[in-house]
Formats: C-alpha cells, sequence, structure tokens
C-alpha cells in the first residue's frame, strides 16, 4: 500500500514552530511523530535517573551532551533507531528534532522532505517564552548540533511573521507540492520520457 503523504524531517532552531508543526500534522493528515532524541532520553535516563520529570531547562544541556556522544558512533544509533520505525510504520512520519547535515541527508536518502524552519531571535525567543515560561541558558545555543541545521539542505521557511496556523499550512502546501512533483516524474517516467 503507497503512502498518501510523503515522510517529512524538520530542522531549525528552538522556537522555530518544529513541535507546532509536527503536532499538526499528526493530527490533521495522521502522521506518526518520531523523535531522533528518543534513543538520547532513554540512554540520560538510565545514566542520571535524578532528571527524570525536571524541567526543560534543567534537561536540555544534559541531552544535548548525550546525544552528542551518541551521534559520535558510526553508524548513528539515532538513525538506526529512525530506521527500525521506518520498517514497521506504514503511515507517513514525521521527524522534528533533526539536528545535523548527516541526519539531513541521511532523511533525503531515505525519501523524507526535508525542511528547515527559521524565524528571527525575537520570534523564537517570544515562543520559546510562552512555551516554557522561561529561556534557555546562553550555553544551549552554542552547542554545535543547536548550529548546524544552517548547513542543511531543504526547503527553507521562515515563520517570523506567520501564525501557527499559517506555519503549518505552509507546510501542508509543500507536502502537497512535493507528492504532485514526484507522481509528476514517476508518471514521466513509467511513459518513457526520463531515465
Amino acid at each position: 500500500m503507497e503512502r498518501r503523504f510523503q515522510h517529512v524531517f524538520l530542522m531549525g532552531p528552538m522556537g522555530a514552530g518544529k513541535s507546532t508543526v509536527a503536532q499538526y500534522l499528526r493530527r490533521e493528515m495522521g502522521y506518526v511523530r518520531y523523535s531522533l532524541a528518543t534513543p538520547v532520553e532513554a540512554v540520560l535516563d538510565i545514566a542520571a535517573p535524578w532528571l527524570k520529570g525536571a524541567n526543560k531547562a534543567v534537561r536540555r544541556p544534559y541531552l544535548q551532551r548525550t546525544g552528542r556522544f551518541l551521534r559520535g558512533f558510526k553508524p548513528n544509533p539515532l538513525l538506526l533507531a529512525a530506521e527500525e520505525v521506518l520498517k514497521h510504520t506504514v503511515s507517513p512520519i514525521i521527524i522534528d528534532d533533526g539536528r545535523t547535515v548527516e541526519e539531513a541527508v541521511w532523511a533525503d536518502q531515505h525519501g523524507f522532505l526535508v525542511i528547515v524552519l527559521t524565524a528571527s531571535e525575537f520570534a523564537r525567543r517570544r515562543r520559546i517564552l510562552a512555551r516554557d515560561g522561561e529561556l534557555p541558558d546562553g550555553r544551549t545555543h552554542e552547542d554545535v548540533t543547536e548550529q548546524q541545521w544552517q548547513h542543511a539542505r531543504g526547503l527553507v521557511i521562515d515563520t517570523s511573521d506567520l501564525t501557527e496556523d499559517e506555519m503549518c499550512q505552509m507546510v501542508r502546501v509543500a507536502i502537497e507540492a512535493s507528492r504532485m512533483d514526484r507522481c509528476t516524474r514517476e508518471e514521466r517516467k513509467a511513459n518513457g520520457h526520463e531515465a
């Protein structure tokens, strides 16, 4: 059975709207949400059980360090875990926490539509405050994995001046356009117009 929609891989800085879009895709379009941080959180919960239940601001630096450690293995265990999910999920998948160029390349090679959400610092700070009630420690943004999204290839959508509904609709349009483009290419290939 062919999926109706393409898998989606979201990257971008904190506060750009990745989680908001993922929740929309799950709720409105039947996407299954998967987080690359799932194995990172599992390792952290084993290594530092006292951090379970701590707020995001407290857990984030530990999650970043654990994620950097796991991403250092070859092959990347975060991507191996995601491949297992791909094997067993019929519905389209949304991954909303892409961090590195390696992960974006992997997503593209596995048929995901890679979308990079960006936003002005002002818009991001406002959203993070509304969501978390506080801004993360300044060192959080210095983490190398928080910067690599800038070097990833994908469709870039600036959400600075968009409402939540507008950003979700823009991503939905991008998914539909990508699907139409893929169908057109497949049709041309089937008719012998493309190698």
